[in-house]
């Protein structure tokens, strides 16, 4: 199996749930075309309703963004299709939806959530198979990694790093990933570390390229710039750095 080259995911900054704004919701159609537009690359969620659709969306309750108190992965996608991000005319995107409007014009960089049920990673790759823009995956869960790059050893994968506890990913295993104890069973290409836990040793040792996310201010910038391959931003836009000049 020929491993897809991963040298596309650092050479263009990449905009964090699409350049959104109070207008253009996160994850929504507008946002991922401004990115486009300026020539970044794009960041974004997937998750699974519970009859098995993957949609563009990153987080587990639907109140935030679409004042709706539910667990996405809890209802059915004719109810999701529904709903509104901010109140926006813009609907929740599928997947499929996604790519198809992308369609390659910029590489795109897939953060797969945390599920309840099984089975995301066999649809998510079902997906990617037949896509011929450049993209990558990553995840919090390493188990959700571990599987996705056992049904495709090809696909270009990262794991989404923390110093910061949570339930998902508690203080103890942190530190088991900060250690890589799995890199013993997870064939990953890169990094993907929180800005604020910048400088980390791996990437003095040379071993795995570092993605840093979410980058806000020019201050995350200049200290990215030091110790990352690349940044996933928003808020702000690389200005005067190796990541790339001012578009706007």
């Amino acid at each position: 199996m020929i491993k897809f080259d991963d040298a596309f995911l650092y050479k263009t900054p990449i905009t964090h749930r699409g350049l959104f704004d109070e207008n253009y919701p996160e994850n929504t159609q507008p946002a991922f075309e401004r990115a486009i537009e300026l020539g970044y690359g794009i960041e974004m969620d997937v998750q699974m309703t519970i009859d098995n659709v993957l949609v563009v969306y990153h987080d587990d309750n639907l109140k935030r963004v679409c004042g709706v108190d539910k667990d996405i992965r809890e209802i059915t996608y004719e109810e999701l299709k529904t709903l509104r991000p901010m109140g926006k005319e813009y609907p929740i995107m599928t997947f499929r939806e996604f790519l198809d409007f992308v369609d390659g014009r910029t590489p795109i960089l897939v953060e797969v959530k945390h599920q309840k049920r099984k089975g995301i990673e066999k649809l998510l790759v079902q997906e990617l198979k037949n896509y011929k823009g450049q993209f990558a995956v990553q995840s919090f869960n390493p188990n959700i990694v571990y599987r996705i790059t056992k049904l495709a050893p090809e696909f270009v994968a990262g794991v989404l790093v923390t110093r910061e506890p949570s339930k998902l990913a508690p203080k103890i295993v942190n530190k088991l990933i900060h250690a890589f104890a799995f890199r013993f069973y997870i064939k990953f290409n890169f990094l993907s570390l929180r800005a604020k836990d910048l400088p980390v040793s791996y990437k003095r040792t040379g071993k795995y390229k570092v993605i840093a996310w979410t980058i806000q201010t020019e201050e995350d910038i200049k200290n990215a710039e030091k110790y990352a391959d690349n940044i996933i931003f928003e808020k702000c836009v690389p200005t005067l750095s190796k990541f790339g000049e001012k578009k706007f």
